[in-house]
């Protein structure tokens, strides 16, 4: 399993979000800034509004997403599901 997050540096609440996700470390996360992507990425995953967070299985299928900040107690609750 693995976890995107699409975010960008000015915005206030993927700046929060980015604090919640410190010191988590069920699985991997990788952090996008969708002002250095290019419209490929952002279309593959529909990223319309930020922040999102993507949970994949290892097959890359999608588990779950969030739009916007969440707890992430959701998150590792959805981890432990699979």
């Amino acid at each position: 399993m693995k976890v995107l997050k699409f975010g960008a540096d000015w915005c206030g609440p993927c700046r929060v979000l980015n604090s919640r996700l410190e010191g988590f470390n069920e699985c991997p996360i990788i952090k996008y800034n969708v002002d250095e992507l290019d419209e490929e990425l952002l279309n593959k995953y529909d990223i319309i509004n930020i922040p999102v967070t993507i949970l994949l299985d290892d097959e890359d299928n999608e588990i779950r997403r969030w739009i916007g900040l969440f707890n992430v107690q959701e998150l590792k609750d959805e981890i432990s599901k699979h």
